[in-house]
């Protein structure tokens, strides 16, 4: 399975969440919708995530020219996951 996309859409959801005014998100919903993901992120196994890191870092590689944001957050999400290793 090509887990790629399923990768792309939380790291875009986190972005527009990021990104969204008071007016279209509540801020303390948007906090806790990324707490929540952080969460599920954190129960990587030690041994799991040196490997995800890579594949966020591949993937953030190939959406570098077409779509630069996300690739930034896909880089941020990689480097957040080094103090987990």
């Amino acid at each position: 399975m090509n887990f790629d996309p399923i990768i792309v859409a939380m790291v875009s959801a986190i972005q527009m969440l990021d990104h969204a005014s008071p007016d279209e998100v509540d801020p303390d919903f948007a906090v806790q919708v990324q707490q929540i993901m952080g969460d599920y992120l954190s129960e990587l196994s030690p041994k799991d995530v040196p490997e995800f890191r890579r594949i966020v870092s591949r993937i953030a590689d190939e959406r570098s020219s077409g779509d630069p944001v996300i690739a930034d957050y896909l880089r941020r999400l990689a480097d957040g996951l080094a103090s987990q290793e």
